[in-house]
C-alpha cells in the first residue's frame, strides 16, 4: 500500500509543477512580439545638474585668526542648478519575427541656476571670493549665474529577447552610435560697498561621438503594470574647449588698464569622456490587436566624466610664471522622466 502511495505522489508532483507553469491566455503575448510595428516615444524630462568645483565664495562664521595671512575660514558657497524641463524624442521600427529594433533618439535640455550671497552684518566676519576679487576693499556681496545646454543624438540597434519559459519578461540588448553636444557658462561677480566690481566667466564646450551599449527590460507584475529599467554605458571622443576671463570696472592700482582683462586664458584638447545612464520606474502597458501603448514614470541619472574643469592660476607680473590650479568634478544629470510610447 505504501508503495502505491509513493508511486501516486511521483505522478502528481510533476503534474502540479506543470500546472503552476501554465500561463493564462491573456498573458501569453504581453508584448505583441510577433507583430512588426513603428515605435514612437515622447518623453518629458524634469532634471537638475550636480557638479563639483563650483565654489565661488566663503562666508565666515567667526572672527579671523589674526592680522596675518590665513587660509579659507567659514562655509563655502556653491553655484547650484535649478530643476528645468527638457524633452527626448525617438522613432523606430521593430522587425518581427527577427526580433530586431532600430531607433533614432534625440535629447535636449537647458539647465540654469542663480545664487547670491551677502556679507555678514558682523564687522569681523567677511565674505571672501574663491576667485580673486582684484579690488582692495572687502566684498559686500557676490552673485553666481550658471547654465548648461545638453544635447545628445543616438542611432540605436536593439536585439529583443522574449524568454520562452517566462513571457512576463522582455530584454533588449542595445548598441548605439552616440553623439553629444554640450556647453556651460558660469559667471561670478564680486561687488564692494562702493562702485568697484569684478566679473569672472568660465565657459567650456564639448562635442564628441562614440559607441554606447547596454540593457533594458520590462517585467510584468499584473493588471497591466510593469517594472521598466535601463542601464547603458558609452565612450565618447571629441573636442574640448575651456575659456576663463576676468574683468574689472576700475583699476586696482596706478598703471592698470581696466579695459584689458585681468585674466583671459583658453585651453583646448581632444579627449575621451565616459558616461553611464540609469533609468528605473513603473510603467503601465497595454496590448491590442493592431497597436500597443506604454506610460512610464521613473528616475533617471546620467553621469559624464572628464568634462567639468575650472581653471584658476596664481598672479604674477606680466613676464612672470602663472601656475595652473585646476578643479575638476563629475557632471551628473538626474531627475524625473515621463514617457508616452505608441506602437502601431
Amino acid at each position: 500500500m505504501m508503495m502505491h502511495k509513493k508511486f501516486l505522489l511521483l505522478l502528481l508532483v510533476p503534474a502540479f509543477v506543470y500546472a503552476q507553469q501554465q500561463v493564462p491566455p491573456d498573458e501569453q503575448d504581453l508584448f505583441n512580439k510577433d507583430d512588426a510595428v513603428v515605435v514612437i516615444n515622447g518623453e518629458f524630462l524634469f532634471w537638475s545638474v550636480n557638479e563639483g568645483a563650483l565654489d565661488y565664495a566663503i562666508r565666515m562664521k567667526k572672527p579671523a585668526w589674526g592680522p596675518s595671512n590665513s587660509y579659507a575660514q567659514g562655509d563655502f558657497e556653491q553655484a547650484e542648478f535649478d530643476f528645468d524641463p527638457g524633452y527626448r524624442f525617438s522613432i523606430g521600427y521593430y522587425r518581427a519575427p527577427n526580433f530586431w529594433e532600430a531607433d533614432f533618439e534625440w535629447t535636449y535640455i537647458h539647465f540654469k541656476g542663480t545664487d547670491r550671497i551677502k556679507r555678514s552684518s558682523s564687522p569681523e566676519q567677511f565674505t571672501t571670493g574663491t576667485f580673486p576679487q582684484v579690488f582692495s576693499n572687502p566684498i559686500d556681496h557676490a552673485t553666481s549665474r550658471i547654465q548648461l545646454h545638453y544635447k545628445t543624438a543616438d542611432l540605436i540597434a536593439h536585439r529583443v529577447f522574449h524568454i520562452d519559459n517566462n513571457p512576463h519578461l522582455r530584454l533588449k540588448l542595445l548598441g548605439a552610435f552616440s553623439g553629444v553636444w554640450t556647453h556651460q557658462n558660469w559667471k561670478v561677480r564680486y561687488f564692494d560697498a562702493g562702485t568697484s566690481a569684478t566679473s569672472t566667466t568660465n565657459r567650456w564646450k564639448y562635442w564628441g561621438f562614440g559607441f554606447r551599449t547596454g540593457l533594458s527590460f520590462d517585467w510584468f507584475w499584473g493588471n497591466h503594470f510593469y517594472t521598466t529599467g535601463k542601464f547603458t554605458t558609452a565612450l565618447v571622443i571629441g573636442r574640448y574647449k575651456n575659456h576663463s576671463k576676468q574683468t574689472v570696472n576700475t583699476p586696482s592700482q596706478p598703471g592698470d588698464n581696466a579695459l584689458v582683462p585681468v585674466r583671459d586664458a583658453r585651453y583646448r584638447d581632444y579627449r575621451v569622456s565616459f558616461t553611464t545612464q540609469l533609468l528605473l520606474g513603473p510603467s503601465y502597458q497595454r496590448s491590442f490587436n493592431k497597436w500597443r501603448f506604454e506610460i512610464f514614470a521613473g528616475y533617471e541619472m546620467n553621469i559624464w566624466t572628464n568634462l567639468q574643469e575650472i581653471f584658476r592660476s596664481t598672479a604674477a607680473p606680466a613676464s612672470g610664471a602663472k601656475e595652473t590650479w585646476l578643479s575638476t568634478g563629475l557632471v551628473a544629470l538626474q531627475g524625473l522622466t515621463l514617457r508616452g510610447s505608441v506602437n502601431f
